[in-house]
Parts: structure tokens; C-alpha cells; sequence
């Protein structure tokens, strides 16, 4: 124990753990600040969180065929509420769009012959429109609107329509599973989904990058210093390597708990548990899940992703930097692994991780991901970098004094 926590105190030197706050915080201000900021993106994925969120506490998770009519009403309501807030525009009251149906017909005029007239837009006709969809509930009708439409319209496309735009059979019969009506009445907003997994990618490429910054110098620094020397004067000093990598292990457990803690003040301030007992599956469209978990559950998957690239980083970081002679062979060794873990294969597995998805985003879908697929590469890595650190402390311990 003792020895543990000498090598914990080694890794977790002033200097390095400052730089890596230092650059935790540019980090932060450059890539995950934007989903914060535009948490639901547009006035249409906030209505949709609005109407969501309200519909959580008054429906529960769900609505069903007979709460249908009570969303009807809703709609009723909201176009009354928005032909008073029209009334109050000047420039709407004089053009005479104080109705729903009026401004509906005007708008929808007005960019049919803008297209037919070579995309030449009126800026005062564009203002006027914009003028009234912002100061009033024009988004929250579209959305309901929307939504309406989606539960009465479910019927499922034939399977030669999927197969033509390359779906594979396993998809079609998840589809098919999804189909039952008790799985087909969640309201999940697109929008949150959307910022969970950009968020969480963001996560997983930083965890990557602060595990490699913090877990570098150790081994080279004991190298540099003859402490390696020293060690293996011993049999118990041989033995260091596993405290070593032991301690390297809950030093980037303990790393992942912190930013794990830090990033999730700013997100869930923006609401998203509101909806943790909600299924993935929504009306709101979006993509397909293979597991129709719910929302807390993906949450908990989310992070398990992240612990496990955060475990591989760790891992392989560790072993090289037993093969390595001074801090610039470590830092040639460490850009690679940081590239390959984070940007490549970490913001790959978060690339919305368990939902229909192309191998790449490419126009035609091209070949698809299969269900898991994610779980398996993470678990491919996860077992190279302890299979490597595992066969270095055996290899070690069977060495000659």
C-alpha cells in the first residue's frame, strides 16, 4: 500500500496537474462550451425541449392514443395565443397577419415565388416574417404541429424501400421490434440527444488527452533518474511495475471522476434528467436505436464508454513509456496514441454510440455499423493495452537478478 501510494504521489506532481487544468480550461472554451451554449440549437429544437419537458410532469414518459386529444387542445390554445401576440406586432396587424392560417398562407406564398424567381429574396417581406416568427409562438405550433403528424402517421416503409436505401436485414427486424405501439409514443427532444453526443465525444477525446499528459513523465522520469536501476536490485523492487501501473490505473479513474464532475455542472444545468426515464425511441424522429434504453441508462452506457477509453489510454501510455529513454522519444510515442485514441477511434465510438449509423458519414450510408459494434472495438482496445501491461509485469518478474 505503501508503495502505491509513493507511485500515486509521483504521478501527481504540482506542475503537470496545473498544465493540465490550464488546459482543461482552453479546452473546454474551444470545443464543449459550444453545446452548452446552444444546448437545444435553434428555436425549434427548444420548443421541442419546452413542450417535452412539460409534457414529462403532466403524461409521464409516454403519450398514449387517449392523451391524444389533450395535445389537440394544447395546439388549439397555442394558435389562439399566438394571433394575440401577431395582434400586438404593428407591422403584422397592418399586413393583415393576425391569423394563423393567414400568415401560414402568406409565408408559404411568398417562398414559393422566391424560388420561382431565382432564390431573389424582399428583405422587407423576409423581416416582416421573421419578425413575427420570433415574437411570437410560431415555433411551439410548428412543433406540435410536427408531432401530431408523426404519431398519426406511423405506418413503416416496406422492406424493399429499405433494403433499396441500404439498410441490412438485422436493421429491418429492429425495426420491425420497435414497431409496437407501447415503444412507439416517447418524445425524447432530437435536440438533447444531439448535444449528449456531442458532449460526451468531446469528454472522451479530452479524458484521452489529460490520461496521456498526466500518465507520461512518470515511467521516463524514474528512467532519467536511475530509479529503475536501483529497483531492480531486488526482487520486491521488480515488483514496482504493477504498483506502477496499479496506481496509473486509479490515477486516471480519479482524473475521469473529476472531469466527469466538471462537465456535468454546465450540462445537466441545462435540464436534460428531466428526461432520464424517457426511451430513446422518440416521435420527435432522429436516428434508430439498437437498445431501446432509457435516457438515464444511455447516460450511464455513455460514461462506461468513456471509463473504458480513459483505462486503454492509460494502459498504453504506461507500457510505452517503459520503452521510452527521454521525455522527446515519450512525447513522439504520446501524439500518436493521443490521435489514434481520441480523435480517431474515441470520437468514433461517441459518434452517437448504439443507434443506426454508417461506418462513415457519407452520403449513401455505405456499410453499416452493427448492433454493439462500438462495445466491441472499445473492448478490442481495452484488452490490447492490459494484455500489453499484463505481459510486461510477467516478463519482468521472470527476468534473472
Amino acid at each position: 500500500m505503501e508503495l502505491l501510494k509513493w507511485e500515486l504521489q509521483k504521478i501527481w506532481q504540482g506542475g503537470i496537474v496545473a498544465a493540465i487544468a490550464l488546459l482543461g480550461v482552453l479546452y473546454y472554451f474551444l470545443f464543449p462550451v459550444f453545446y452548452i451554449d446552444y444546448f437545444c440549437n435553434g428555436p425549434s429544437a427548444q420548443a421541442q425541449f419546452d413542450l417535452s419537458a412539460a409534457w414529462v410532469e403532466r403524461f409521464g414518459t409516454t403519450i398514449e392514443p387517449e392523451e391524444l386529444p389533450q395535445i389537440k387542445e394544447q395546439l388549439t390554445e397555442e394558435i389562439a395565443l399566438f394571433e394575440t401576440r401577431a395582434a400586438a406586432i404593428p407591422s403584422a396587424a397592418e399586413a393583415g397577419l393576425t391569423d394563423y392560417s393567414a400568415f401560414l398562407s402568406f409565408q408559404s406564398s411568398y417562398y414559393d415565388a422566391v424560388s420561382e424567381d431565382g432564390g431573389q429574396a424582399d428583405m422587407d417581406t423576409e423581416r416582416l416574417i421573421h419578425l413575427v416568427m420570433n415574437n411570437t409562438n410560431y415555433y411551439t405550433i410548428t412543433s406540435l404541429e410536427q408531432f401530431l403528424q408523426g404519431y398519426g402517421d406511423q405506418t413503416e416503409p416496406s422492406r424493399q424501400d429499405l433494403l433499396d436505401i441500404g439498410y441490412t436485414d438485422s436493421m429491418i427486424r429492429r425495426l420491425g421490434a420497435l414497431a409496437q405501439p407501447d415503444l412507439r409514443s416517447g418524445y425524447l427532444p432530437i435536440g438533447v440527444m444531439s448535444s449528449t453526443n456531442e458532449y460526451a465525444r468531446d469528454l472522451a477525446v479530452w479524458a484521452v488527452l489529460s490520461t496521456v499528459l498526466l500518465l507520461s513523465p512518470t515511467l521516463v522520469r524514474d528512467r532519467l533518474r536511475r530509479t529503475r536501476a536501483l529497483q531492480w536490485t531486488s526482487r520486491r523492487g521488480r515488483r514496482v511495475l504493477t504498483a506502477q501501473m496499479g496506481a496509473a490505473a486509479l490515477s486516471a479513474l480519479m482524473l475521469l471522476v473529476i472531469n466527469a464532475a466538471l462537465y456535468a455542472l454546465p450540462f445537466l444545468s441545462k435540464g436534460p434528467l428531466a428526461f432520464r426515464d424517457c426511451r430513446l425511441y422518440s416521435l420527435w424522429g432522429g436516428s434508430v436505436p439498437w437498445f431501446n434504453w432509457t435516457y438515464g441508462t444511455y447516460l450511464l452506457v455513455l460514461m462506461g464508454l468513456i471509463l473504458a477509453l480513459s483505462m486503454t489510454a492509460a494502459a498504453l501510455t504506461v507500457f510505452l513509456s517503459q520503452y521510452s529513454a527521454n521525455y522527446v522519444a515519450m512525447l513522439l510515442k504520446s501524439l500518436p496514441l493521443f490521435v489514434i485514441l481520441g480523435p480517431l477511434a474515441g470520437a468514433w465510438i461517441l459518434d452517437a454510440p448504439f443507434f443506426f449509423r454508417p461506418l462513415r458519414r457519407e452520403i449513401g450510408g455505405g456499410v453499416w455499423v452493427c448492433a454493439g459494434g462500438e462495445a466491441v472495438l472499445m473492448a478490442a482496445l481495452l484488452s490490447l493495452g492490459l494484455g500489453l501491461c499484463i505481459l510486461s509485469c510477467a516478463r519482468q518478474r521472470r527476468r534473472t537478478l
